[in-house]
């Protein structure tokens, strides 16, 4: 079954001076372990080194403040992914708040991912792709193309007022979604449950799954995938949802790179 962390569930615990974490995933929460989440807030002026292990694979993006990573500006547009023994220093300038995600036995997906990586993602000079039966966006955040591993994948979507997408479930890989902004609907084997600003939700392989948005501001969330490479299955009923670039950015300038039309799930990104 699926579940919910709500955002005033999580209990913070102390790191360091002016450093605390969130746990939203702990390492023992998965019975195979394949995944945890948490939640750094830093203060104005505090540092602090994100290290990976020999099997690791890591993430991090800033959700709201000013940081530095190994003395590089970064903002909520930059995600940046640690591999196989690489690490990097979170610096702050103002306070900040950055999600951890964690894959500890990466290489289990991705044999060949290679030691001490690190990819730096602009994701605000990804193109942007409408959904080809509502009006939904997507943004990739890792994939094969950008990450240069299968062993994640991963997404912003963004749901207008109004917004809904179809029912449908995943084969060969499990996800979360964290709500980056606003609030909307999630739709669970048919019960209906609300979800706000900060919630994660936690959906494991096989599990029928949709969103909608009835509110009057836009649903933002991230969606991960561990491993990245899955099966997106619709109900015979449903019309299979796909994606067309628009060839523009969130900013609205050319995109990075090309991307062709494509279901999600299939074709090279």
């Amino acid at each position: 079954m699926p579940f919910i962390v709500r955002a005033d569930e999580r209990v913070a615990d102390f790191l360091a001076p002016g450093i605390s974490r969130e746990w939203i995933l702990p390492p023992n929460r998965l019975a195979d372990g394949r995944l945890s989440v948490e939640i750094l807030s830093m203060t104005t002026g505090t540092r602090y080194l994100v290290p990976t292990s020999g099997d690791e694979l890591a993430w991090l993006q800033v959700l709201d403040g000013e940081t530095t990573l190994d003395g590089q500006p970064t903002d909520r547009f930059i995600v940046t992914m640690l591999a196989r023994g690489a690490s990097a220093e979170l610096s702050t300038n103002a306070d900040a708040t950055v999600l951890v995600c964690r894959v500890p036995h990466a290489i289990d997906y991705d044999p060949a991912l290679p030691l001490n990586t690190v990819r730096r993602i602009d994701w605000s000079t990804e193109p942007v792709l409408n959904s080809e039966h509502d009006t939904r966006q997507r943004i990739y955040l890792a994939s094969t193309g950008l990450w240069g591993t299968e062993a994640v994948k991963g997404e912003m979507i963004m749901y207008p007022s109004g917004a809904s997408g179809a029912a449908h479930h995943h084969e060969g890989a499990e996800h979360f979604q964290f709500i980056v902004s606003g609030a909307g609907t999630a739709v669970l084997a048919g019960d209906e449950i609300a979800l706000n600003t900060g919630d994660f939700l936690y959906n494991f392989e096989n599990e029928l799954h949709s969103f909608f948005n009835d509110t009057d501001t836009d649903m933002v969330f991230v969606e991960f995938f561990v491993p990245g490479e899955s099966r997106t299955v619709w109900p015979p009923e449903v019309n299979v949802c796909g994606w067309q670039p628009t060839g523009t950015d969130i900013k609205g300038r050319v995109a990075a790179r090309e991307l062709s039309y494509h279901v999600h799930g299939e074709g090279d990104v």
